[in-house]
């Protein structure tokens, strides 16, 4: 495993080195977070979300890019660019190595985090989670491009922890906090609720409640009304900076795009048929009452099953799998040697991730096919073994823990 890992990790060294140039020259998706930093640095908050604004600030601060015609642009919410504020006031390179650096520590986070609820992981320093967590292909691009997705990732880490320690009301807060990114988060907290941890959803509202004002009051009402028209815009018009839907890692970009080869609006209503399904699938796994040992299955499940029926889901925004595949670890790892059939569960519940974890596999889907929507199909496989090791029906015990 060790020897994989360090094969990942030179592969992934090798394409950050060939890109640096691209870098400093402003190509990433970190673009859009120092731009919009940079807008409320010089006090046009209220012009947040207008296109034009946006691309003469990129101009300025990261310079002109002769393939870009218009503005790489910002489309989160507008309590997020106050991250990254500090940063505007910094020369875009530095601003980005800082930011990956950032991202860095937010990794050792999530391992001196997990620590506290995942046993198997005091086996191994945190450096070695860190390791393999940049062998994995999601989480190289999120420091590539500058994004946000391991942001998030912390986040999730502790409101999982809350929840271990049944302090609901407090993993609300956690979630809410990754609103920045609410496509994925909604749909958690929606699961957690009517898992029967609705104190969870009072603690997002509450929290939500306060980003929605402090977005007012960084950009004003209007700016803020005319936010989910402009998103909805971008996200659906890659020629306006958005990904093309077909080439998403969801049930949108596998309705979409290859091999099914519907139409825009036989695709569009299968993925929202094909996601509310879903979610009705995962939300009946853990009506009963939640026991302990299957807190970490049901919130896994909650973590896939939100990057497949997302409406925008990226390839950096898989980081998020990084829990679930550390929370299955420590499920079998604790299984009892004697357990019926622990075998065949266990095969099924880690062999859908042996795709994912495979980097020219990505590649090759990425550069070369333009196929990157097909990584939803173990996604899906991943969520039906999970699902079926969750439901009530199966008893599953662990080992005492000291």
């Amino acid at each position: 495993m060790r020897l994989f890992i360090a094969g990942m990790l030179c592969l992934h060294l090798f394409l950050f080195i060939n890109l640096r140039e691209r870098i400093k020259q402003g190509y990433p998706d970190f673009t859009v977070y120092y731009t919009a930093a940079t807008i409320l640095r010089n006090g046009l908050g209220h012009q947040l979300y207008d296109a034009h604004v946006q691309y003469e600030v990129q101009k300025k601060s990261v310079g002109f890019i002769s393939s870009r015609h218009g503005a790489l642009p910002y489309i989160h919410p507008p309590f997020e660019a106050l991250i990254f504020l500090p940063l505007a006031y910094l020369p875009y390179p530095r601003a980005f190595a800082i930011w990956d650096l950032l991202n860095l520590g937010a990794l050792f986070g999530v391992a001196l985090l997990l620590r506290r609820s995942v046993s198997t992981l005091r086996l191994i320093p945190p450096w070695e989670f860190v390791m393999g967590s940049l062998a994995f292909f999601p989480v190289f691009i999120c420091f590539l491009q500058g994004q946000d997705s391991i942001l998030l990732l912390l986040f999730c880490v502790v409101g999982f922890n809350a929840l271990k320690n049944r302090a609901d009301l407090l993993a609300g807060c956690w979630f809410a906090l990754g609103m920045f990114k609410f496509q994925f988060v909604i749909p958690i907290v929606l699961l957690i609720g009517i898992w029967k941890r609705r104190h969870a959803a009072i603690g997002f509202v509450v929290v939500s409640i306060f980003l929605v004002l402090t977005s007012v009051g960084l950009a004003g009402w209007e700016s803020l009304r005319s936010y989910p028209a402009f998103a909805l815009q971008i996200a659906n018009a890659p020629s306006l900076g958005g990904v093309a839907a077909e080439f998403a890692p969801n049930l949108r970009g596998l309705a979409l795009g290859w091999p099914l080869h519907f139409s825009r609006t036989i695709g569009t209503a299968v993925a929202l048929v094909s996601s509310v399904l879903l979610f009705v699938f995962a939300a009946t796994r853990g009506r009963e009452e939640i026991r302990p040992e299957k807190l970490e299955l049901r919130f896994s499940l909650a973590i896939i099953v939100s990057v497949l029926v997302a409406w925008q889901t990226n390839m950096h925004d898989l980081s998020l799998l990084v829990l679930p595949l550390v929370l299955m670890a420590d499920y079998y790892r604790h299984a009892l040697p004697g357990e019926p059939g622990r075998s065949g569960r266990r095969f099924g519940l880690l062999l859908p991730i042996v795709p994912l974890l495979i980097s020219p596999l990505w590649l090759v889907l990425w550069i070369a096919k333009g196929d990157v929507n097909l990584m939803a199909i173990p996604l899906l496989w991943w969520v039906w073994e999970i699902g079926k090791e969750s439901s009530g029906g199966q008893k599953f015990r662990l080992r005492p823990q000291p």
